[in-house]
């Protein structure tokens, strides 16, 4: 290889190393402020969901009802991040308001279904409200 029509050496060049951030870590009051801030229950059993269970936003809305395993207590996350399937340790709180949830809005193929036209076929998405 040449550069300048001159050849040109491969170094082995270290390069510095970038600072790691750790994340911000929410006390328990105000996780709990958080979650009771949700403008509805419906998105206030989202926002626990996420954050009992670490999920990804994206995984969490194309988690379907068949993916909650109450008799092993976890939850199958299918095709996250990297395409890799998972699972999640479900704690007896989240299933006890997963539970009261399903009995309050029936979903049938997702968990959370899509508002913007109430089809149970359809996740929610971003732009639903």
């Amino acid at each position: 290889m040449k550069v300048l029509k001159r050849p040109y050496e491969e170094l082995d060049l270290v390069y510095p190393k970038l600072p790691q951030r750790l994340p911000t870590v929410l006390s328990e009051e105000e996780v709990t402020k958080l979650i009771e801030s949700a403008s509805s229950a419906y998105h206030r059993v989202i926002l626990t969901t996420l954050y009992a269970t670490g999920m990804r936003r994206a995984e969490l809305a194309r988690l379907k009802v068949s993916d909650i395993d109450s008799t092993r207590m976890v939850i199958h996350v299918r095709q996250g991040k990297g395409g890799k399937d998972r699972d999640i340790t479900l704690s007896p709180r989240l299933l006890e308001i997963l539970r009261d949830y399903w009995k309050w809005r029936k979903p049938q193929v997702y968990l959370f279904p899509s508002l913007l036209r109430p089809r149970p076929d359809k996740p929610i998405t971003l732009g639903s409200r």
